[in-house]
């Protein structure tokens, strides 16, 4: 069985690691994460998921992979006809990075389907999901959020989505 994984980081992840201190001396390592590509699966950027410009309505953000202008599209090229598995994290809860007095909690949704037409997607809510590429070689995911702003304060959150792919 021939397996494709693609890691897709959304954004840069940057990390410095003390490592060592010997002779007062520091050690340091920095580490970036970028996405892996292997065989003929081919994940393409069209658009980036909006969270500045959608309204905030009862301390929530709600980005609909479906019905939304905002959400963010990718487009998967690989084997017509073949099948893949798409697995991404659901949720996870943002700290504000320099204070750390607010938080965010997220919960991520996609939808996909075989043409360009975002409306006609089908809805993947539950991190994971069976799709096939379709007969021209694509298949079309949108990506939307559901942010919950009530605890959150002013700052700066960061967040890396992870979506991966594979032939099944």
């Amino acid at each position: 069985m021939r397996r494709v994984l693609l890691i897709l980081l959304i954004g840069c992840f940057w990390s410095t690691v003390s490592l060592a201190q010997k002779n007062g001396r520091i050690a340091t390592l920095n580490v970036k994460a970028t996405a892996t590509v292997t065989d003929n699966l081919q994940m393409l950027t069209i658009r980036n998921v909006d969270l500045v410009n959608p309204p905030v309505q009862n301390d929530a953000i709600v980005v609909s992979p479906i019905t939304s202008e905002h959400a963010g599209m990718f487009k998967i090229v690989g084997n017509p006809g073949s099948r893949i598995r798409i697995t991404y994290l659901q949720s996870e809860v943002l700290r504000e990075i320099y204070e750390g007095h607010g938080e965010v909690e997220a919960k991520y949704v996609l939808s996909a389907g075989f043409e360009d037409l975002q409306f006609q997607s089908v809805l993947l809510d539950v991190g994971e999901g069976i799709f096939r590429i379709g007969p021209d070689g694509f298949l079309y995911v949108w990506l939307g959020a559901n942010l919950d702003l009530s605890k959150s304060s002013p700052g700066l959150y960061l967040s890396e989505f992870i979506l991966e792919l594979e032939y099944i």
